[in-house]
């Protein structure tokens, strides 16, 4: 695994991001982390071959 696949992203959430979490779950939130990998397969997500 290469260094950059262990770095942690941190997104800081909104208020009405905070809200949401707390209406969906009853928990609470202040950000999300996620490993640059995790974070390009949200972005940008491979989608499988389709056999024509």
């Amino acid at each position: 695994m290469s260094n950059n696949e262990k770095e942690i992203v941190r997104i800081d959430l909104t208020s009405e991001q905070k809200e949401q979490i707390k209406a969906a779950t009853g928990g609470t939130a202040e950000a999300i982390e996620l490993t640059v990998q995790e974070l390009e397969a949200r972005i940008a997500p491979v989608a499988p071959f389709l056999n024509e």
